[in-house]
């Protein structure tokens, strides 16, 4: 046997040494994990993004309250008990930035919010300009906080995680992030799932594995469900118009329009602080109800417009400012939202219900909440397992 052919036979022979032979399974194994860790690596802080800022919308209202302490008044203040002092308050909280244009009026136990006209361009070109929000105790009449409506850390929080604060384009951005989290999730039960009747095994804890790998295995494992309705969700909110004709091709689907802000209609004309409990009186004589906004005229609307709910019926009156006729507009009240007229715009109802865990009760939202953080420290925990071990450390 010649020199160049031993010499070839050794080269092979050290090749597959280095290359052992892969089952058909194995290297399957190993496509659903080489595409698990890139992604991860690929998509690590977006992922950790969407994750801490999903977290923290389970419970808006409740975060709300405990970032801002002195908006808390007592549970026996009233705000539908106006008075000019709390309009003079609201006015003089808002001196420094321009004329108020409307008042909020919640349920017991909650401040009157005082809004003024816009002063500033649009928070990163994101949800129409800025104005200035007022709050005012129902019971002393004075100012007990001040904040812009744009840039609060719930503000953020919303923005950031439905579009990654990008004006244009970047609902669709968040989209596919969901879909990618999609195929990151199911490839990672793939490559962890530990065969049929064994489910325990994957929860496990392996020395061999160490910490990192351990609880990224095990969180994973535990929370994967509840990751992939969340991204299925999100990705289904991101497209919604794509997703309806899947579900009912041909029909035309009615878009989501967020409401505008109140007194967002023009220039408020200059009013005295008499004339907002006068607009209010003629309101409740002409529609008997409890308060719940006034926007102040503009010079485009000429007239007052306040917001009564009745026994059943809610009303919006039309006060001209000149002192026309007042008219009524009534409507059958109803919780949330209208229902959807299509079948598509039902299931997108469900879809946003479930990501936002406004259904399914407190287990549902300790489930997303846990997702949220998991998903952040599953990008972490993933990124650093690997650096560990490329790095033989």
């Amino acid at each position: 046997m010649s020199q160049l052919h031993k010499s070839t036979i050794s080269g092979t022979g050290e090749r597959l040494k280095g290359r052992p032979h892969l089952s058909a399974r194995a290297r399957r194994q190993k496509l659903w994990l080489d595409v698990h860790r890139w992604l991860g690596i690929i998509l690590l802080i977006p992922m950790a993004v969407l994750g801490v800022t999903g977290s923290a919308q389970v419970w808006p209202e409740e975060t709300e309250a405990l970032l801002n302490p002195a908006r808390e008044v007592t549970a026996s203040a009233d705000p539908a008990a106006l008075t000019t002092n709390h309009v003079a308050a609201a006015r003089a909280g808002a001196s420094d930035y321009g004329p108020l244009t409307a008042i909020e009026i919640g349920d017991v136990g909650t401040p009157l919010v005082a809004r003024t006209a816009p002063y500033a361009e649009p928070l990163h070109g994101i949800a129409g300009p800025v104005s200035r929000l007022i709050y005012v105790d129902p019971e002393s009449a004075q100012v007990i906080d001040s904040a812009p409506s744009s840039g609060s850390f719930m503000w953020y929080m919303h923005f950031i995680h439905g579009l990654f604060l990008i004006p244009d384009g970047g609902r669709q951005v968040v989209g596919w992030m969901g879909w990618f989290l999609l195929v990151s999730a199911v490839t990672g039960l793939v490559v962890f799932w530990p065969g049929k009747g064994r489910i325990l095994a994957a929860l496990r804890w392996r020395k061999r594995d160490g910490k990192a790998l351990n609880l990224h295995r095990q969180s994973g494992f535990l929370l994967s469900l509840v990751i992939i309705v969340e991204a299925v969700t999100g990705a289904w909110i991101s497209f919604p118009q794509a997703m309806a004709a899947l579900v009912e091709p041909g029909v035309e689907q009615p878009q989501r329009r967020r409401p505008p802000p109140p007194g967002g209609d023009g220039a408020p004309l200059a009013v005295s602080d008499e004339a907002w409990l006068a607009a209010l009186g003629e309101a409740q004589i002409a529609f008997p109800g409890r308060p719940t906004a006034i926007v102040a005229p503009t010079r485009r609307q000429g007239a007052w417009q306040v917001e009564l709910t009745g026994e059943g019926v809610d009303g919006t009156v039309s006060v001209p400012a000149d002192g026309g006729e007042v008219t009524v507009e009534e409507r059958a009240q109803r919780a949330g939202p209208p229902p959807p007229s299509t079948r598509a715009g039902a299931i997108a109802t469900v879809m946003r219900q479930l990501h936002y865990a406004t259904i399914g009760g407190i287990v549902w939202q300790l489930l997303v909440f846990l997702s949220g953080f998991a998903l952040t420290f599953l990008a972490v925990s993933g990124i650093y397992t690997w650096g560990k071990r490329k790095l033989n450390c």
